[in-house]
């Protein structure tokens, strides 16, 4: 009995001591000297009528978009807090490359005085222009593309793919595009299915015999969205249509291996790791020093807020803001200089906010 009291004595002191003294000590601590720290790091800023609002934490990115913002690292959990991770693909995972190509094929630019922009310096060429000029130069360069770029193509096919209301997938123009075409093509969806028994087709499955399909009706152009308008309505459907710079993200890697682009794909000017790959948690509220100094977010951040000022100061007062907000981690001891995105966001709005003529201020 004396010892059965002795061990109900320690399992009650230990369960005050950790349990509830420990975590109230560490409370107090941290609300006396880390307030910031201990309720999230919270960043406020002060409304028109002196209220003040939360706009977001030191610790989390957030998704701007809005070419007046610098813009974060990619995230695999759609920067949502609650669900921090990654996406686990490893460097020969083809859906990391596929994802990591169609994002540079929407941004690289070549190096300014490069023989790829030309000489027309009012319209220089981009590598956007190059890309769709490729591939309208080989007939059948889709069915090609298709197939040895199965995960893009199927990536293109399950375009703005939501859930229905029994959780099925609902496919945009792409996919109900392909499902159209299927269904005129009975044999193809047979052949699937011997490869693959037991199981039904869907559009991404199809994407092989479809484009190399479309590419013998149509050799040389790519199935578009082509927009209508009837007075205020405004339609959209799939066509075949002349390739543009919105097949870059699509083409992007094929270009880039293909030699004969060699000279135009040196002249590439280079892109920061970090603008193009996301962080382990998904949530990185920093970019590096050199990505937010790049071509790629530094003067499109200019132009944005320069409105009748020359360019050259507001670039010249953007970087002063970069060098302000830059730091080193641990204390300066390694690693490349960064910057949190939403803090220098926040004091750009202050002291150089668009002007009232400038893009909408879209985060």
């Amino acid at each position: 009995m004396k010892t059965l009291r002795s061990n109900l004595l320690l399992f009650a002191l230990s369960i005050a001591l950790c349990c509830v003294a420990y975590p109230l000590v560490l409370l107090a601590v941290g609300w006396s000297l880390f307030p910031s720290n201990a309720e999230g790091s919270l960043i406020r800023v002060k409304n028109p009528d002196g209220t003040e609002r939360v706009v977001g934490s030191r610790l989390i990115a957030q998704p701007f978009t809005g070419n007046e913002y610098f813009w974060p690292r990619p995230s695999a959990a759609s920067y949502n807090g609650a669900a921090a991770g990654a996406s686990n693909w490893g460097a020969s995972q083809p859906k990391l490359r596929d994802r990591v190509a169609q994002q540079l094929g929407g941004m690289v630019v070549y190096k300014a005085g490069s023989p790829s922009v030309g000489p027309d310096k009012t319209k220089p060429r981009t590598p956007q222009d190059d890309i769709a000029g490729w591939v309208a130069a080989k007939p059948d360069r889709v069915a090609a593309w298709a197939n040895e770029y199965g995960v893009t193509a199927a990536g293109w096919a399950r375009t703005d793919v939501t859930k229905d209301e029994k959780g099925d997938d609902k496919y945009g123009l792409q996919g109900e595009y392909v499902a159209a075409w299927a269904n005129n093509h009975p044999d193809d969806a047979e052949e699937w299915k011997k490869a693959n028994p037991g199981k039904e087709p869907k559009p991404e499955d199809l994407v092989g015999p479809f484009f190399t399909d479309f590419a013998k009706a149509h050799p040389g152009q790519w199935p578009g969205v082509v927009e209508k308008k009837d007075g205020d309505k405004v339609t959209k459907s799939i066509e075949p249509v002349d390739p543009d710079a919105a097949v870059a993200p699509f083409f992007f890697d094929l270009w880039l291996q293909d030699p004969a682009n060699a000279a135009k794909v040196a002249d590439l000017e280079p892109v920061p790791a970090d603008m193009v790959t996301a962080s382990g948690s998904g949530l990185d509220p920093h970019i590096t020093v050199r990505n937010a100094m790049s071509v790629y977010q530094l003067g499109r951040v200019a132009a944005a807020r320069a409105g009748a000022r020359k360019i050259e100061f507001v670039r010249e007062d953007v970087v002063k803001m970069i060098e302000k907000y830059a730091f080193t981690p641990l204390g300066g001891l390694g690693g490349e200089p960064l910057v949190n995105v939403l803090e220098l966001n926040l004091a750009l709005d202050e002291k150089l906010p668009v002007p009232a003529t400038g893009p909408d201020r879209a985060r």
